[in-house]
């Protein structure tokens, strides 16, 4: 079984503030809609940047020019971020979260000539792909929010099933195996996280360096107030990642300079115990895009989660 495994930077006080109020039943049910087209515009945002990073690969490749690195500025860091430390890549990811549509060419250009000035002018943006309209955006961004608000408003009706599309769902099922991963889904579609593939997550790591994964819990900050409101509900939380489709270790953002302390401090142990366990790979790298998706954190004043299956490589959904 292989993983999709992601880093991500968590806005918690977006979740307590606005989602999880939005889930409980307060407000219209378009209370969110400004977030979700913050998201729809952010995607468009990221397609395009993703498009000149493979078009950057590709033009590096033709010129012979080995400082593109593929698994960091294509499936690594979110957007297309070259730079040399996590503070230059946090400024980064921050500037093209505040660039509108039209002008991420201008920054995508400016990151090219960071691999080489030479290099821009042979760079075109690849074509492959396309994205759905606003519509179908819209409508893959708000989807999980408004299960979780249906499932609430089932459960608060003393309902024990719910109509979703041609479906009976349990709404104490979908409350208690799905919100935590929805809520880090829906918030990742507003600041994306680092992606990565197989066992690297940094709980794991830590365990294979023989190290305690001190500033991880389980990621039950997330749900807020929601699992004392529904005791009933079996609230699914885990404080690493066992299996695909789920968030794992999360880090409060009063840990973060901690937690990237300790991988700091335990880097060579966690090399050689990941080598051990697992094989020769660039476990380097790995602690590297951990590291920056937490300076990203530390930057803006949010969490940190470890997650599986929110992006694909493989099916073209990155970050």
């Amino acid at each position: 079984m292989g993983y999709d495994t992601s880093f991500h930077p968590v806005d918690i006080a977006l979740i307590h503030d606005r989602v999880l109020p939005y889930i409980t039943g307060h407000g219209d049910d378009d209370a969110i809609d400004d977030l979700v087209q913050r998201a729809v515009q952010l995607r468009r945002v990221r397609f395009r940047a993703k498009s000149w990073a493979l078009g950057a690969m590709r033009a590096a490749r033709n010129n012979g020019i080995d400082t593109f690195e593929g698994m960091l500025h294509v499936w690594g860091r979110p957007f297309f971020i070259v730079a040399d430390d996590p503070a230059q890549v946090a400024e980064g990811a921050v500037r093209y979260l505040n660039t509108p549509l039209d002008g991420v060419d201008d920054l995508a250009r400016e990151m090219v000539a960071r691999l080489d000035p030479a290099l821009v002018a042979s760079v075109e943006p690849d074509s492959g792909g396309h994205l759905p309209d606003d519509a179908g955006l819209t409508r893959s961004f708000n989807w999980r929010p408004k299960i979780l608000r249906a499932a609430v408003a089932a459960l608060r009706a003393g309902e024990t099933t719910m109509s979703w599309g041609s479906k009976e769902l349990k709404p104490v099922d979908i409350l208690g195996q799905e919100t935590v991963y929805m809520l880090l889904n829906f918030v990742s579609d507003l600041v994306p996280g680092w992606m990565s593939r197989g066992k690297t997550w940094p709980t794991y790591l830590l365990d294979a360096g023989g190290l305690p994964a001190t500033g991880f819990e389980a990621p039950d900050d997330l749900l807020g107030p929601l699992s004392a409101e529904f005791p009933q509900v079996s609230w699914t939380s885990e404080g690493t990642i066992i299996g695909n489709y789920m968030a794992g270790g999360y880090v409060p953002p009063a840990r973060i300079q901690a937690v990237r302390a300790t991988l700091h401090s335990g880097r060579d142990a966690v090399l050689h115990g990941a080598e051990e366990k697992l094989g020769r790979a660039d476990w380097a790298l790995e602690l590297r895009k951990i590291d920056e998706a937490l300076a990203l954190a530390e930057h803006l004043g949010y969490g940190f989660c470890e997650a599986t299956e929110v992006y694909s490589g493989m099916e073209g959904n990155l970050n």
